[in-house]
């Protein structure tokens, strides 16, 4: 079986803001997170140049709006949105007919799979409405806090290292509160090389990326619907062997 084509779409012109070296770097990252997917990346020529605003939010499904309508044709599989805020995923799916995650309400949903109370690390400043937006999934009691990190997305993407203390300390600052499980809430973070793991060495706790939970997510929507390898036809495939040798 082919590996299944995954588009991860970014929701701003990165390859301008910070070059096409970065864009390599992250398709390399996601490549490594998810080899069962073939993974193809891509940055538009319109759009916010970064997501923290609700105006931001609104700048992005006519952005993108051209290019899902040929995603299906393209060939994808599945598209995962390069955005924490998740924005326009369900009118994406709609004009596009494909498979759309959102990384930041997959994160959310795998943090309270692995913990009681969950924090979310942003970039600052951010788009309003993250308490909205849990409670329409339906997890707000086991939501703890949303904390400021000091850096704006632009300055996380070029010196992700010079904010490492900053966002420890408000790490270790919710865990003492309560959190026993945070997730990154801007994925300049999730692309940090290092970053999930230093912060769990800190803090003790599991720290979830929410890019590597996009990319989970998307895994489990192809299996379900038997387009990944090792999906429900293999797993049939081996029961029936199974059971012929138990016949023998």
């Amino acid at each position: 079986m082919n590996r299944p084509r995954l588009l991860y779409q970014l929701v701003s012109p990165l390859h301008r803001s910070a070059g096409p070296g970065e864009i390599a770097r992250r398709l390399a990252m996601l490549q490594a997170w998810a080899p069962s997917l073939a993974i193809e990346i891509a940055s538009p020529e319109e759009g916010p140049a970064a997501v923290q605003s609700a105006a931001d939010i609104a700048m992005v499904f006519p952005a993108l709006k051209d290019a899902a309508s040929g995603w299906k044709t393209k060939g994808y599989d599945a598209v995962v949105i390069g955005c924490f805020s998740d924005p326009a995923t369900e009118a994406l799916q709609e004009i596009s007919g494909v498979p759309v995650i959102g990384p930041g309400e997959a994160a959310m949903l795998a943090a309270v799979q692995i913990g009681e109370r969950f924090s979310v690390l942003s970039s600052d400043p951010t788009p309003p409405g993250l308490r909205r937006r849990i409670r329409g999934i339906g997890i707000e009691p086991m939501f703890l806090s949303e904390v400021m990190v000091g850096g704006s997305v632009a300055d996380l993407v070029r010196e992700p290292d010079r904010h490492f203390a900053a966002a420890a300390e408000r790490a270790r600052a919710c865990t003492e509160a309560g959190a026993n499980v945070l997730v990154l809430g801007c994925l300049a973070l999730s692309f940090a090389p290092g970053m999930p793991e230093r912060l769990t060495e800190i803090t003790g706790v599991p720290v979830v990326n929410s890019v590597l939970a996009g990319l989970k997510a998307a895994e489990a929507r192809l299996a379900y619907s038997g387009r990944l390898a090792g999906d429900r036809g293999s797993a049939d495939g081996a029961l029936d062997k199974l059971h012929g040798e138990a016949r023998t």
